[in-house]
């Protein structure tokens, strides 16, 4: 269906446009030919005022530790799932191991739902709030 288009529009535009279809690869690839210096930035871009004179920053740099295990979490996850892939299809497995795996999935769904709280992975919860977060998890 996407093939149809492209040749549609390359077919039927009054514009130099040529569409194409390509991998996200060939697309960087592209863009690398272009020689394009793309602007870094180190601060903080997204301030956020919900009063006159209070504005809240941060959320992109603020508490890496927390942002870190929110990464660890899903790697745990991730592991988690291929290990339990391979329980399931074990010869013998009793319904016991079974259990206990889904058991520690579902407990990190539960922290890592915790500390997707908006307050938690934005960095914007109060200290005691934070260090709360970080016991429950």
């Amino acid at each position: 269906m996407l093939e149809r288009i492209v040749n549609y529009v390359n077919a039927n535009n009054d514009v130099n446009i040529t569409l194409r279809q390509s991998t996200p690869g060939e697309y960087v690839d592209a863009l690398k030919t272009e020689k394009i210096t793309w602007p870094v930035r180190y601060e903080d871009s997204m301030p956020y005022s919900d009063g006159d004179n209070d504005y809240w920053v941060g959320y992109f740099s603020s508490r890496p530790g927390a942002k870190k295990e929110v990464r660890d979490d899903a790697a745990l996850i991730n592991a988690e799932n291929r290990l339990f892939s391979q329980k399931v299809i074990q010869e013998g497995v009793k319904d016991s191991e079974v259990t206990e795996v889904i058991k520690a999935k579902e407990d990190m769904l539960h922290n890592l739902g915790i500390y997707l709280h908006h307050d938690a992975i934005t960095g914007t919860a109060k200290q005691f709030v934070a260090n709360d977060y970080s016991i429950r998890t």
